[in-house]
């Protein structure tokens, strides 16, 4: 299980570097910092922010779960 906090952004540009089959999740950069966004309410949460490596195991983890919960196989 994944810590989800609002997103606060930390400087001024944001870099999407990959996308979720169906944009529930976006893998981005930050600041020289890396994490995972989703969509809540109004704004962003994110999660796994920190280093690429720390980023890319959650991103990786939350698309695979999140596929096998939809059946989606691509």
């Amino acid at each position: 299980m994944h810590r989800w906090d609002p997103h606060l952004p930390h400087c001024p540009r944001l870099r999407v570097v990959a996308v979720s089959c169906c944009d529930e999740y976006q893998l981005c950069s930050e600041g020289g910092q890396y994490f995972v966004l989703r969509r809540a309410g109004d704004g962003y949460e994110e999660t796994g922010r920190g280093v690429h490596a720390k980023a890319v195991q959650v991103w990786n983890a939350l698309v695979t779960s999140h596929r096998h919960q939809s059946g989606n196989t691509s």
